[in-house]
C-alpha cells in the first residue's frame, strides 16, 4: 500500500471518529503515527477524501455519488453543506441570493462549484452571503426552492 493511501486512509479513520479543528493538528496526527505530510499535502487529501470544515472542525462526509430525491442538486457533501450553512434562500431576477452564518459563505460556494447547476453562469461569495448568477429569473426561482427545500428552511425568502 502506498504513503499516499495509507495517509488518507488514516485521515478518514480520525475524522470518522472525530473533528479536527485545523490541518495543522491532522499532521500533527499524523506525525504521531510516523507519516511525514505538509500542510498543502493534507489539504489536497482533505479535498479528495470530501471532507468539509464547519464551525468544530472538519468532517468527513460520505461519497458525493448519491442523488438528493426530487432536486437537482447531487452530491451527499453538497447537501450536508446546503443543509448546515444555509439560513435563506432568495430569488431576486435571474440571481439567487443565499445567506449562511459568518464565515460559512465560501464552504458553500466551494460545493456550488463542485456540483455545477444547470443554468448558473457564476458564483459569487463573500463571508456570510452568495450571489449565484442564473440564466433566467426561472431557473433562479427554481434553484432558490431546490436549495430551501435540500436545507429545509421552508419556501424561499420566508427565512432571513
Amino acid at each position: 500500500m502506498g504513503k499516499g493511501v495509507r495517509r488518507r486512509q488514516l485521515i478518514a479513520s480520525v475524522l470518522q471518529q472525530g473533528n479536527f479543528a485545523s490541518q495543522a493538528e491532522l499532521c500533527d496526527m499524523l506525525k504521531s503515527h510516523g507519516i511525514s505530510a505538509t500542510q498543502a499535502t493534507v489539504s489536497r487529501d482533505l479535498r479528495e477524501l470530501g471532507a468539509v470544515k464547519g464551525p468544530t472542525g472538519y468532517r468527513l462526509f460520505a461519497s458525493d455519488k448519491n442523488a438528493i430525491p426530487g432536486t437537482t442538486l447531487e452530491g451527499r457533501t453538497f447537501r450536508l453543506a446546503l443543509e448546515t450553512y444555509v439560513i435563506s434562500a432568495k430569488p431576486a431576477g435571474n440571481l439567487v441570493v443565499l445567506r449562511t452564518g459568518v464565515g460559512q459563505a465560501q464552504v458553500v460556494a466551494v460545493e456550488l462549484d463542485r456540483h455545477p447547476q444547470e443554468g448558473v453562469i457564476g458564483v459569487i461569495a463573500g463571508d456570510d452571503t452568495i450571489f449565484i448568477a442564473l440564466t433566467s429569473p426561472r431557473q433562479a426561482a427554481r434553484l432558490a426552492k431546490s436549495v430551501c427545500d435540500v436545507a429545509d428552511i421552508g419556501r424561499p425568502g420566508s427565512k432571513a
